[in-house]
Order: C-alpha cells, then sequence, then structure tokens
C-alpha cells in the first residue's frame, strides 16, 4: 500500500496538472443568510416532487438535478446547471419523457466509464428505469434484466459498493405507503451496467413496509453497513427499524439489540454523520406523525446511545428526512430537517460541543411546504453548500432553493473522488481532513454516500469547513479498495479531483482579494474553436507581462480522468497573443479517442483551464 504526499499551493508553484478550472463571479461575502431563489424552471415547476439527486452528468464540474414526480400524469424532472446560478430544463430523452409513478432517485458510474448513470425506482407495482449515460449527458434506456423487469413498490434507493468490488450495487427499499408487506430488492453490479439480482439473506427478506435506506461504515470496518427506516404511516402504524452489519464477505447480520432497532416508532428517514468530530459515525432518524425525531450517538465500539436533551429531539412534528452539512463551514455538522403537511423545516446549527441550536429566522425555516429529501450541495461552486427542498402537494407546489451568502472569515475545501480500482464514483471512500482552526487541532471525516435521508442524493463531493484555517495539514482518503493516500499542506478555498493512485489536482482556484472576500483568478486562455471539433482544433492564449520580457509556459492536454494526453506547448514566450493547434492526436502520433478533454495553460504560479469535445 503506497501512501502519496502532495505539497498544493498557488504560491509554491504547482505540482500537479490542473484539470479543470471554470470561474465564477462570487458576491461579496456578508453576515450568515440564506436568499431564497424564486426564479428559473428549478423553483417554478409544476410536479409532485418526492425527492432530489444531485449529479454533474456532463462532467463541467457543475452539478445538475434530477427531480422525481410521483403520480403517472406528469414526467420526471432533469436540469442542466450553466454555470452561473441558473438551470436549463431538459426536455428531450428518456429520462425526462417516460410517464411513471416515481419517488427516489440515484446517480452512479454503474459501468465505470466515468459518467453518471440514473436509477429511477417507481411505485404503484411499476417497474424501476434505468439510464445509461453515453457521455456529455445524453441516456439511454436499458430495458433487459430484472433490475427494470421487477415491477415493486418501490420509494426510494440507495447505491453502495457493499462487496468492495469496484463495482456499485443497488438497494430498492419497498412496501411503503402501501397494505402489504414487500420484500426489498438488492442488485449486485456487475461492472458493465448489467446486475445480477440477490435472493439470499435477511437483508431482502425481511418483509416489512420500508421508507428508505442509508448505509455507512458506521463500525469503521472498512465496509458498508445499512440501516433501513420502516413504518406504516399513513396507518399511523409504528415498525422498529433494521440495522444490517456488512460481514465482509457478501453477507449481512441483522442486528437485534440495541436502542436504534427497538425505538418503535413512525419513521421515515435516517441519515449519517459525524457531528460530534469524534471518528465515527452517529445517526439521525426523522419520525413523522408528531413523534420527536431521534439521534443516536455512536460510541465506537458498535453501539449507540439515544439522546435525549436538546431541541434536536424534542421538537416534534412531521419530519421526513434529515441533511448534515456545514453551513457555515467552522468545522462542524449542522441538521436541516424537512417536514411534511406544509409545517416549517427545521434548520440547527451546531454549537461545537455536541450541542445544537435552532433556527427561527429566514425563509429557509419559515417557507412551510409539504418538504421530501432536502439536500445541501454547493450548485454555484463558491464553496458554500446551498439548500434543496422538493415539495410535493395537490395542486401542486414548486420546490425552495435556498443560496447559501457565506460568512467573513470562515474558509473551506471541496474534494471530488474519483476511484480506481475502487468505484469511479468513490462511493464508500472516507476522508479525514486535520486542521488547527485558532489553537485546537481538529480531526473532521466524511464519507461519500449514495444517499441520506428520504429520497435524498446530495453531490458525491467531500466539503469541509475549516473557520479560520488557512491549511489542511493532513487529508487522508481510505478508498474502499483498502488503499490509503495521504497529503500534506492543502490550501483552503479551492476545489479539488482525488484520484486514487494517480494524485490531489487543483479544480477551481481563488485568489484573495481583500479579507473576506474572494475572485476569480482571471487566467489569459480563451475558448478552442472549433468545439466541438473533429479532425483537429485552434486555442487562442496571451502571455501577460512587459515587451522584452520572456514567460516559460506550458499548455497541456489531459483526458477528463486526469490522465496527461498530449503536451502542445512547453517553451519560453513573448507576451502578447498565441495559439496552439491540436490535431487529436497524442504525444505517439496516435488518434485518441472521442470525448471531453481539458486544455491547461501554466505559468509561473498561474494556471487557466478549458474544456473541449473531440467528436
Amino acid at each position: 500500500m503506497t501512501i502519496q504526499n502532495y505539497s498544493v499551493g498557488m504560491t509554491r508553484g504547482w505540482s500537479m496538472p490542473v484539470l479543470l478550472s471554470f470561474f465564477l463571479a462570487i458576491p461579496e461575502l456578508a453576515a450568515q443568510d440564506f436568499t431564497r431563489i424564486t426564479t428559473g424552471p428549478i423553483v417554478n415547476d409544476d410536479r409532485y416532487s418526492e425527492g432530489s439527486s444531485w449529479g454533474d452528468i456532463n462532467n463541467d464540474t457543475y452539478l445538475d438535478i434530477f427531480i422525481p414526480h410521483a403520480f403517472d400524469d406528469r414526467s420526471n424532472l432533469l436540469f442542466i446547471n450553466n454555470g452561473d446560478g441558473t438551470f436549463d430544463q431538459v426536455t428531450g430523452g428518456p429520462v425526462v419523457t417516460d410517464i411513471s409513478t416515481s419517488s427516489g432517485c440515484s446517480f452512479g458510474d454503474f459501468d465505470n466509464d466515468g459518467n453518471l448513470d440514473l436509477f429511477v425506482p417507481n411505485w404503484n407495482g411499476i417497474s424501476s428505469h434505468l439510464y445509461m449515460n453515453q457521455g456529455a449527458g445524453v441516456f439511454i434506456k436499458i430495458t433487459s434484466g430484472q433490475i427494470v423487469n421487477d415491477g415493486g413498490w418501490s420509494f426510494n434507493s440507495s447505491i453502495v459498493d457493499y462487496d468492495n468490488d469496484g463495482n456499485l450495487d443497488i438497494y430498492v427499499d419497498n412496501g411503503a405507503f402501501t397494505t402489504f408487506v414487500e420484500d426489498n430488492f438488492l442488485y449486485r453490479g456487475n461492472g458493465d451496467g448489467t446486475f445480477t439480482k440477490i435472493t439470499v439473506g435477511d437483508i431482502v427478506n425481511d418483509n416489512e413496509h420500508c421508507l428508505s435506506s442509508s448505509w455507512c461504515d458506521y463500525d469503521n470496518d472498512g465496509d458498508q453497513d445499512l440501516f433501513t427506516a420502516n413504518s406504516d404511516p399513513f396507518n399511523g402504524i409504528p415498525i422498529d427499524n433494521f440495522l444490517y452489519r456488512n460481514n465482509g464477505d457478501g453477507t449481512f447480520t441483522r442486528l437485534t439489540e440495541g436502542v436504534i432497532v427497538n425505538d418503535n416508532r413512525i419513521s421515515i428517514g435516517g441519515s449519517w454523520g459525524d457531528y460530534d468530530n469524534d471518528g465515527d459515525f452517529d445517526l439521525f432518524v426523522a419520525n413523522w406523525y408528531g413523534e420527536d425525531n431521534h439521534l443516536y450517538q455512536n460510541l465506537g465500539d458498535g453501539t449507540f446511545a439515544l439522546v435525549t436533551t436538546g431541541e434536536i429531539v424534542n421538537d416534534g412534528g412531521s419530519s421526513v428526512s434529515g441533511a448534515w452539512g456545514d453551513y457555515d463551514n467552522d468545522g462542524d455538522l449542522d441538521l436541516y430537517v424537512a417536514n411534511d403537511w406544509n409545517e416549517n423545516n427545521f434548520l440547527y446549527r451546531n454549537d461545537g460541543n455536541s450541542t445544537f441550536t435552532r433556527i427561527l429566522e429566514g425563509d429557509i425555516v419559515n417557507d412551510g411546504g409539504r418538504s421530501n429529501g432536502a439536500t445541501w450541495v454547493d450548485y454555484d461552486n463558491d464553496g458554500w453548500i446551498d439548500m434543496y427542498v422538493p415539495n410535493g402537494q395537490n395542486p401542486d407546489q414548486s420546490n425552495f432553493l435556498y443560496r447559501n451568502n457565506g460568512i467573513s472569515g470562515n474558509h473551506w475545501i471541496n474534494i471530488r473522488c474519483v476511484g480506481s480500482p475502487s468505484n469511479t464514483s468513490a462511493i464508500g471512500t472516507r476522508v479525514k481532513a486535520r486542521a488547527v482552526p485558532g489553537t485546537q487541532v481538529v480531526w473532521q471525516v466524511r464519507e461519500v454516500s449514495g444517499h441520506q435521508g428520504f429520497n435524498a442524493q446530495e453531490s458525491f463531493n467531500v466539503e469541509f469547513g475549516l473557520r479560520d484555517a488557512t491549511l489542511v495539514d493532513s487529508l487522508v482518503f481510505q478508498w474502499p479498495s483498502g488503499a490509503v493516500e495521504t497529503y500534506t499542506d492543502v490550501d483552503a478555498d479551492l476545489f479539488y479531483t482525488a484520484s486514487e493512485g494517480v494524485g490531489l489536482s487543483i479544480v477551481q482556484t481563488f485568489i484573495e482579494e481583500e479579507p473576506g472576500t474572494h475572485r476569480p483568478f482571471q487566467p489569459c486562455l480563451a475558448q478552442n474553436h472549433p468545439n466541438p471539433f473533429g479532425p483537429s482544433t485552434t486555442i487562442p492564449f496571451s502571455i501577460p507581462g512587459e515587451t522584452g520580457t520572456n514567460d516559460h509556459v506550458s499548455l497541456i492536454i489531459h483526458d477528463i480522468s486526469g490522465r496527461h494526453v498530449r503536451t502542445l506547448v512547453n517553451a519560453a514566450l513573448a507576451p502578447g497573443s498565441h495559439r496552439a493547434v491540436w490535431d487529436g492526436n497524442n504525444d505517439s502520433g496516435m488518434r485518441v479517442p472521442s470525448g471531453i478533454y481539458i486544455y491547461t495553460l501554466m505559468s509561473r504560479d498561474q494556471a487557466s483551464c478549458g474544456k473541449m469535445i473531440l467528436l
């Protein structure tokens, strides 16, 4: 097992290739609050939305969103992020033209080709949908195989690599809101976009009303365990929840002892997060029917303690889903709770001492709504996570998007993980960050997850708030393959790509303009033309400086996975305008396949990038 160490920073020079750099104007930071976005199709929909799923389906570094519609009178919704805070609605293709009864949704790279595919479970006995991404967000519908022909009363799904074989598996939750019980489905991924249905074990034979599933390595043994929330909510019947410990050999043991599996409530969704920064994952369970919610503290020995004090477990309500996220970038996880029946949603700020303060001011907690799978997501790539709330209501009720305006002085890092030989989506990867805010050494831990809460899939990015720390002095990746990689002195306020076995690369860069504000670094690189292209394209660029002073520059092409393809320029050039022509060949003169490529211009400590498509 190799441990790789990299020192990353603008002022220390570029020790690795920059893969992507799409810059975004950032508003001046102000006191912490949220602005509700009221314009655009993403918040003016006419659907009964049960959930939301975020993923970068076209590999442009901006997160796109899929929203299911729960009834069969309209199709589901897919929106492409334009990178300027707006979204375009996709109107063509099977993802948005199929008429079905969809509640949940799950992105995942099921064939490990670098493109996010989409699984959509359906209820009312309708078979689920599987859409494979052919690149650039173009999907085809799969019609063969049990996974799309099993029927079922499926309200939710979760993505996991439960056997750590590098291929994503799909777990489907069945029996919600029915008069009958139903076994859940588990489909083991074959790595090529096909699946084998697992029929043996408690995990697929427990025959219950299951509303949601959430995976996490709660016992820190390197494999993913499973929590399912069970109940019959419309009939007011509580049911014990299930917790399955992964045995590491492809089988599971259902636990029957402990508070988590003996609380007998009307539970809807469970969400894992290390709220006390002690290195193990705790569990929040949203309960419906006027019951208080539950918070279980992980004691680190495979057991849990029920937290009984504080507003977070004494607020009652019709709660559906919880979402953990450090919205104020102060180094600990806060919690947002989505509530049904037009009740206001809850936002709890983590006070840093295992207690929480409920936030009472602002639209984000006073808009009501029949809210479902709420998700934290940095949709505008400014380093501050925003909140998206899907709503379901007849007559129709639009969804909510709250932009996080940030808080002066707090820092952050945002990391996209790419696995190989682990699954490319890196689900199950555990990331630990050590920083020193003030004088206190703080370790934080995150885990890349395929689903949390009820019908809620946040992005696969890992986000850390750092308070006033400007460095992460130790960043540790524990990959599902078993590999462990460590990086030191990692600069804050940057977007990174961590590629297993390859390295840590800067994706997006900001420079400090004055305390508390940021502005994008302005590159001297223009868009290639034509784009898309074939067989060749021209890349214009310019070198700043005074006449008579040459500067050494390089212009390098990588594929979307970060692999080196071609060095076009590596020379000292005079200030002024230049251009380079790429003929679609690699350094060996061989033609490269069609796809998305990144071109990076580097000069001194500065870098800028562009994206192009070879046909």
